[in-house]
């Protein structure tokens, strides 16, 4: 059955096929009112007439429409064309019969074989309408076709064809074949009456079974076929029943059917915003794309159709053997026809079962999913909190040990990060994997998120199986064929039998707080939860409160950048700044920077600190000039550890963007090089910066968190001796040593070029001797303490979202 063509259909024809409709209309309703006003012999030459002028009007059309179309479009046009060519040519003939002789029922003789060219060449035209078979994008599970499916379409089909042929059987056929002789004009009947039903069967199954582009088409152009059919029936009922004459609106089919025949072949078949270039059909062997969803009254009279003819020969069967005894022809038809249908509704059955079944499936698979994660298959945090519940339940019940374990995995970013997403899942399947299998059946392993597992343990010793599960996961994982060591930070809590009674939040909080303990300490650990972790001064408590103070919270306190001058010893005039991150915690009070920074670090919030304190810093140099009116350089504290990921470069450059300070007024004052895990990475980033203008200073030297080897491999501008290298150079606190390294680092400072800046100058004596030493630049509180640019971080320098904070 055709499946398209190539079309040059312009939207004209929509239009044309509108005014052709109204037409007809007209054209239809003048014929019966001839045809019940006229006496019968006029009305019937009118009606032929009328016929035959039909006919050769929709030739032209169908010829027309064909010439505008190419491929199958064309085809099947230009066949119903030639169907109606020859109803015209059989048309005239019979006009002229009816003028002279007067009689309606043509002679069947053998003249009357000429009904079959017409009968197959619309035929034809039927089967190569552009059409896909219904339903094809149904697929089992397997993704190929349903056989059942086809086993449908052969059980209608025989239902279809077997009650045409019992309805013609009992209305016309019968007639014919009783014992006797058979005349010629009986077996001419007999043939014309099979070739009609075929052409009807045809017409049912199409409409059917076939998915339309155009439905509207194919009904016109089926109610077209049988309107020309039927009156045939009719008068082939009339002359084997014997009558001399029939109804004259039977002849109607004669004069609407052309027309109806006609109207289709101008209804473009292809969508009119389709390009006429593409192709109207995919290949025969490629997957449709997704159909849209059929309109249910269209599914309702496509499925109803086969049995329209079902009903009607069941009614005429049942009339026709009533009163009979015996096994008839009918009620053999009858039995078989009702045996087909009883294993069409099997099918549908069996349908209908198997839909049932994988209703049921996905209701299961979506209940799991909504209770699962689905990439490890463990419980999610919904269905821990139930079972948890559940558990806390039955232990008030019942009072027995209970414990709620999380777990971290420390590495999880940096596996991620550089190994990729592929290698991250499978580190968290892996781990999964190994959790389960070392707890019990009963007990409920979840993950909550990212890189965070919960363990609901109803052990007689959970810490035992919490230091099993931490040594499970420090076993080595081969990923991306290597292996590589994760370790997890584990928080238990207990709630033990003699215990009073606890909710799900606050063992989930407990079992939070000791696992950021455990995060905090940094050596993947585990931790036991203890009412002493609550208090405010917990690393984990510190943790919290930081996160909210980064967002925003008053809960957390407040985030502020605090200015310090470092100025020339020489005329004691400023010429830079130095910031710092200040956290005023609300219970605490201002937190020391060192505990601030191990909690960020341990937390994985340094990297927002860093952002926070860029872009301050920035936005603060591009609104203090200097004597001559520039900006003033600002000092901006960097670990050098945090020099590895590309996102401190970014977001330096960002600041740097947003602010429109230039980058020569930025100074990165490096500290902690010794705990830099490749010093020649860091060097890397560091140059990419420098060669921006961004000046670099090596800080805290003197100390063992500064290596020597800094100043060779890094490209470093400034050096800062730190407090304690200046207070051994005066006073009571002088040490020879010292005094000896402290002028080791200032003769390779001073051969390199390097500016040096003594750092926590507290007073003059100290001054004047990193004066006499070398020292061109100096901070600490000689010359100015730590203080705030203004009361908070400045407005257009906060972090997305962060309200402006309040006075301190």
């Amino acid at each position: 059955m055709g499946d398209g063509g190539m079309t040059t259909a312009s939207p004209r024809a929509g239009q044309a096929a509108r005014r052709f409709a109204v037409g007809l209309a007209g054209f239809t309703v003048a014929v019966v009112i001839c045809a019940l006003v006229l006496p019968s012999h006029e009305a019937l030459t009118a009606i032929r007439a009328a016929n035959a002028a039909a006919t050769m009007v929709g030739t032209v059309i169908c010829a027309w429409t064909a010439s505008r179309h190419h491929g199958v479009e064309r085809w099947w046009r230009a066949l119903v064309g030639v169907m109606l060519l020859f109803g015209a040519v059989i048309a005239v003939p019979f006009l002229l019969r009816v003028a002279e002789q007067g009689n309606a029922i043509p002679e069947f003789d053998a003249t009357v074989l000429v009904f079959l060219v017409p009968f197959a060449c619309g035929l034809a035209g039927l089967m190569l309408y552009p059409s896909q078979p219904y339903d094809v994008t149904i697929r089992g599970p397997t993704g190929h076709h349903d056989r059942r499916w086809l086993l449908v379409i052969v059980l209608d089909s025989l239902i279809v064809t077997g009650a045409l042929a019992l309805l013609a059987w009992i209305i016309i056929l019968d007639s014919l074949v009783r014992p006797g002789t058979r005349s010629s004009e009986e077996l001419y009947s007999f043939g014309l009456t099979t070739v009609g039903v075929v052409q009807i069967v045809a017409v049912v199954l199409v409409l059917a079974f076939r998915r339309l582009r155009r439905p509207g088409g194919l009904i016109l152009l089926g109610l077209g076929q049988f309107a020309c059919i039927f009156p045939l029936f009719v008068q082939i009922f009339t002359e084997v029943r014997g009558l001399t004459d029939y109804l004259r609106l039977f002849d109607l089919g004669y004069v609407v059917g052309p027309p109806l025949i006609a109207l289709a072949t101008l209804l473009p078949t292809a969508s009119a915003s389709a390009p006429a270039s593409a192709p109207s059909v995919l290949p025969a062997d490629a997957d449709l794309p997704e159909a849209p969803l059929r309109r249910p009254r269209r599914r309702w009279w496509q499925a109803a159709l086969p049995y329209v003819p079902l009903v009607a020969a069941g009614g005429a069967a049942l009339a026709a053997v009533a009163g009979q005894r015996g096994l008839t022809v009918e009620m053999c038809g009858l039995l078989a026809l009702l045996t087909l249908t009883l294993a069409r509704q099997m099918v549908t059955l069996a349908d209908n079962l198997r839909l049932v079944d994988r209703v049921e499936e996905d209701q299961v698979a979506l209940r799991h999913l909504a209770f699962h994660d689905p990439l490890t298959g463990l419980a999610n945090r919904a269905l821990f909190t139930d079972r948890l519940a559940h558990a806390l339940s039955r232990q008030a019940r019942a009072p027995g040990r209970l414990a709620v374990l999380f777990c971290d995995l420390d590495g999880f970013k940096r596996v991620n990060d550089t190994l990729g997403h592929a290698a991250g899942d499978e580190l968290l399947r892996l781990t999964a994997r190994r959790l389960r299998a070392a707890v019990r059946a009963s007990d409920t392993v979840a993950r909550l998120g990212g890189d965070e597992f919960a363990v609901l343990l109803e052990a007689a010793d959970p810490a035992e199986v919490a230091r099993r599960l931490t040594d499970a996961v420090r076993e080595p994982f081969l990923l991306a064929g290597a292996y590589y060591v994760v370790r997890a930070s584990t928080g238990l809590a207990v709630v033990e039998p003699a215990a009073g009674p606890v909710n799900a939040e606050t063992l989930l909080h407990h079992a939070d707080l000791a696992m950021y303990t455990a995060k905090a300490q940094g050596d993947g650990g585990l931790v036991l939860y203890s009412p002493r972790l609550a208090g405010p001064d917990t690393l984990a408590a510190l943790h919290a409160a930081l996160g909210a103070a980064i967002r925003g919270d008053p809960a957390g306190g407040r985030l502020v950048v605090d200015y310090r001058p470092v100025v020339e010893l020489v005329g004691r005039t400023s010429v830079a700044h130095e910031a710092r991150l200040t956290w005023h915690h609300p219970t605490l009070g201002t937190v020391p920077v060192d505990r601030m920074l191990t909690a960020a670090t341990a937390a994985g919030l340094a990297p927002a600190l860093d952002e926070l304190l860029f872009q301050a810093a920035c936005a603060h140099a591009a609104s203090h000039p200097d004597a001559a009116g520039g900006p003033l350089p600002v000092h901006i504290p960097l670990s050098a550890a945090r020099l590895a990921g590309q996102d401190i470069t970014r977001q330096i450059l960002a600041a740097v963007d947003a602010t429109g300070v230039r980058p020569q007024t930025l100074v990165l004052k490096l500290a902690g090089t010794s705990r830099a895990p490749d010093l020649h990475t860091t060097a890397r980033a560091l140059r990419r910066l420098h060669d921006l203008g961004v000046r670099i200073s090596l800080a805290e030297v003197g100390t063992t968190d500064t290596i020597p080897d800094a100043l060779r491999i890094l490209p470093i501008d400034m050096v800062v001796l730190h407090e304690s290298l200046i207070a051994a150079l005066s006073g009571t606190l002088y040490d020879p040593a010292t005094a000896a390294l402290s002028h080791a680092y200032l003769t390779a400072a001073l051969r390199l070029g390097l500016t040096t800046i003594a750092d926590g100058v507290a007073d003059e004596c100290t001054a004047a001797c990193a004066h006499d030493i070398g020292c061109r630049q100096a901070s600490g509180r000689l010359f100015g303490d730590w203080h705030p640019e203004r009361p908070g971080v400045p407005a257009e320098t906060r972090p997305r979202g962060q309200p402006q904070p309040e006075g301190p």
